[in-house]
C-alpha cells in the first residue's frame, strides 16, 4: 500500500470510528494529565522534601547522586514507576486501536485488563530494553507516540541555539538525528513484536531488524507524508478559525464576542481531534504489519455498561470540567486575566544595537524605555566586581584571560567587538552609576565560578545593597548558593532563581523564578503566583513565543528584540482584538509532535 494510500484508507477508518478512537486517546490523556501526573508530582515533592532538597536542576544532579542516596533511589523508584505506566499506556493504545480496526467485540475495561495483564508478565529484560529504547529514540518516537508523562522531556532552546553556534556539535548533532532516526526506523516493530507476541526483546530486535530489511525508506516516507498531510490540515483548520472570526469582529456587538467563544471552543475541540487522528494514524503504521484492516462487519469498541452511580460521577466530570474551560474561556477572550508583564533588555542590547554588557550599549537601549536592563557582574582578580557574561574575554576581547587573572582596572583596559560595535569592558560601578542617572534599573545577574572568593557575595552585599534598594534593581543567578545567601543576609533585596528547566516546581525563598522559554508551562505560572512568586522568561525572541509568554501570565519576559516585544505588548494593552486573541490561543498550541493539551 502506498502512503498516500494508507494516509486516506486509515484516515476514512478514524472517521468510521471517530467517538471511539477519541474517546480512548483524549480519555486516557485526561485520566494522566488530572490523577496520574499530580500523583507524580506530589511523589516527587514529598521525595525531595525528605532529603531537604528545594529545587531540581542541572546545578544540583551531581550532589543528588553522590550524597543523597535515600532520595536518588526514592527518584528511581518513582522513573521505574512512571516508565511502567508509559508502557502500560502504550501497550492499552495499542491494544485498543487493533481492536477496532479489526472489528473485535471487547470492551475498553477487557482491553485495559488485557494490558494490565500483559505488564504483569513483563520480564525485566522488556522493561530494560524498553528504558534504553526511550532514552535513545525518545526524540524521533515523538512522532509515533507522545504522552503526557513525559512531557517535560524536552530539550531547551538555548542549548541547541549553543550547539548549533558550535559548527562541530552542529554536524555531530545533525549526524546524531540521523542515526537515531536510522535506528527508530528500523526498531520500529520491536515494541509491538514484544507485545502482541510476547517476544523477548532479543528475537522482537532480530524480527523487527528483518521486517525493516531494505525498507527504510519506505517507513520513513509513510512517517513523513502523514506528518505533512496532518500539518496541512491543523494550518487549515486553525486558519480558518482565524479567518472566521477576522469577519466576526467586523459585525456590531455582541456578535463578535459570541463567535469568539465559539470560534475558540471549536479550536479546543478540533485539537482533540487532530490528536486522536493523528495518534491512530501513527499507531496503524505498527498496528497494520500485524493485524490487517477489517472494513466489512464494522463494530465500534464497546464501553462498559456503567451503573447508576458511574453515570452520576461521569456527568458531574462532565459538567465540572466544561464549566472550568468556559470560565477560562470568558476570561481568556475578555482579558479579565491578562497581566502586562516587563520588558527586559537581555544583556542591555537590542537587537544588536552595541556591545553586550557595555555602557554605550546599554545607552543605546536606554532610549527604546524597556523596564530592565538584564546584565551580569562577576568577581574579578582584586575582588571587585566587572560588567562581562562569559567566565574567559577571549570571545569579545581576542584576549584569553579569565575574569579571575585579570584586575578590575586591567579587565577594563579591554575593548570588546560585537554586532558591528567597540566598546570598552565596563565596572559594575560605573555600569551602576550609568543606569541611576538616567532612572534605568536593572537585573542584575550574579554569575558564579569555582575561582570567586569566600567572601565575594558578601562583599556585593555590602558595596552595593543600598544602592539597588534605592533605585529599585533586581538580582537573579544561576547559583541558587548566592540566592539563598542574599536572602539570609539581605533579605529586602528582590532576588529571582534561574532554572534552565522545568522539572518540578521549586521550594526555595527566591522572590522569583527565570525561567527557559521552552520549557515554561502555564501550570508552572500558576503556581508559582499562588506562592506570590513571579516568573521573568528567557530568552524570547520570536513575536509568536512572545504572545505565548504574553498569554501565560508571566512577569517579564528577557529578550534581544525589545522593538518586537514592546510592539507584542501593545497590542495587548490596546485590548486587542477576539481575532488577535483567537491567533495568540492557536500560537499556544503544541506542535504536532508534542501533542499535549497545554495548561
Amino acid at each position: 500500500m502506498s502512503s498516500l494510500r494508507f494516509f486516506f484508507t486509515y484516515s476514512r477508518e478514524f472517521l468510521r470510528h471517530w467517538g471511539s478512537y477519541i474517546l480512548l486517546i483524549v480519555g486516557t490523556n485526561i485520566v494522566l494529565e488530572m490523577l496520574v501526573i499530580p500523583c507524580v508530582q506530589f511523589s516527587i515533592a514529598f521525595i525531595l522534601k525528605q532529603g531537604n532538597i528545594p529545587y531540581v536542576s542541572s546545578t544540583n544532579i551531581l550532589t543528588i547522586l553522590t550524597k543523597h542516596p535515600g532520595v536518588l533511589a526514592g527518584l528511581l523508584v518513582l522513573l521505574a514507576i512512571v516508565l511502567t505506566l508509559v508502557f502500560l499506556q502504550f501497550t492499552f493504545q495499542l491494544f485498543s486501536i487493533k481492536s477496532i480496526q479489526t472489528k473485535e467485540d471487547r470492551s475498553l475495561w477487557a482491553l485495559f485488563k488485557q494490558s494490565v495483564y500483559h505488564m504483569r508478565h513483563l520480564r525485566p529484560a522488556t522493561f530494560f530494553f524498553f528504558l534504553f529504547y526511550f532514552v535513545l529514540i525518545l526524540p524521533f518516537a515523538n512522532a509515533i507516540f507522545r504522552t503526557p508523562l513525559l512531557s517535560k522531556v524536552t530539550i531547551p532552546v538555548f542549548i541547541l541555539d549553543y550547539l548549533s553556534e558550535n559548527l562541530l556539535f552542529l554536524l555531530l548533532l545533525i549526524l546524531a538525528s540521523i542515526v537515531v532516526s536510522y535506528i527508530g526506523i528500523r526498531l520500529l516493530f520491536v515494541l509491538p513484536l514484544m507485545i502482541f507476541s510476547d517476544e523477548p526483546p532479543k528475537q522482537a530486535v532480530e524480527k523487527s531488524l528483518a521486517l525493516t530489511h531494505h525498507r527504510y525508506w519506505h517507513y520513513a516516507w509513510r512517517i513523513f507524508i502523514l506528518t505533512v498531510f496532518l500539518t496541512i490540515v491543523s494550518y487549515l483548520g486553525y486558519g480558518l478559525s482565524y479567518g472566521l472570526q477576522v469577519v466576526l469582529d467586523l459585525l456590531p456587538k455582541p456578535f463578535p464576542a459570541i463567535g469568539a467563544m465559539i470560534t475558540l471552543t471549536s479550536i479546543q475541540l478540533f485539537s482533540q481531534l487532530m490528536l486522536a487522528w493523528a495518534t491512530v494514524l501513527y499507531f496503524s503504521v505498527l498496528v497494520q504489519k500485524f493485524y490487517p484492516l477489517v472494513i466489512s462487519g464494522e463494530r465500534p469498541l464497546r464501553l462498559i455498561r456503567p451503573s447508576l452511580w458511574t453515570r452520576i460521577a461521569a456527568a458531574i466530570l462532565f459538567v465540572f470540567l466544561g464549566g472550568t474551560t468556559l470560565l477560562s474561556n470568558v476570561l481568556y477572550l475578555t482579558g479579565l486575566a491578562d497581566s502586562i508583564p516587563l520588558t527586559i533588555s537581555h544583556r542591555g542590547v537590542d537587537n544588536g544595537n552595541g556591545v553586550q554588557n557595555t555602557i554605550p550599549a546599554m545607552a543605546a537601549t536606554i532610549k527604546e524605555k524597556p523596564d530592565y536592563i538584564e546584565m551580569d557582574v562577576q568577581e574579578t582578580k582584586d575582588h571587585q566586581f566587572v560588567v562581562f557574561h562569559d567566565k574567559n574575554f577571549r570571545k569579545l576581547t581576542g584576549r584569553d584571560k579569565t575574569t579571575h587573572d585579570l584586575t578590575l582596572s586591567e579587565a577594563q583596559d579591554l575593548q570588546a567587538v560585537e554586532n558591528g560595535h567597540v566598546a570598552p569592558i565596563a565596572s559594575f560601578d560605573d555600569y551602576l552609576a550609568f543606569a541611576n542617572e538616567h532612572q534605568q534599573k536593572l537585573l542584575i545577574e550574579i554569575k558564579t565560578n569555582s575561582s570567586d572568593s569566600k567572601e565575594m557575595v558578601e562583599n556585593f552585599i555590602e558595596k552595593y545593597q543600598q544602592n539597588i534598594l534605592t533605585h529599585h534593581h533586581r538580582i537573579h543567578s544561576l547559583d541558587y548558593d548566592v540566592v539563598t545567601e542574599l536572602k539570609e543576609k539581605a533579605p529586602k533585596l528582590y532576588v529571582s532563581y534561574v532554572l534552565p528547566y522545568n522539572l518540578v516546581f521549586p521550594q526555595t525563598p527566591a522572590n522569583a523564578y527565570t525561567m527557559e522559554e521552552t520549557t515554561l508551562t502555564g501550570d508552572f505560572v500558576q503556581r508559582a503566583h499562588q506562592e506570590d512568586k513571579d516568573v521573568y522568561a528567557w530568552t524570547v525572541n520570536d513575536a509568536d513565543s512572545m504572545d505565548r509568554m504574553i498569554s501565560l501570565n508571566v512577569n517579564g519576559i528577557v529578550t534581544d528584540d525589545l522593538k518586537t516585544l514592546q510592539k507584542q505588548i501593545k497590542t495587548y494593552e490596546e485590548s486587542p482584538s477576539y481575532a488577535k486573541r483567537i491567533e495568540m490561543y492557536i500560537n499556544r498550541l503544541p506542535a504536532l509532535d508534542e501533542r499535549i493539551s497545554e495548561n
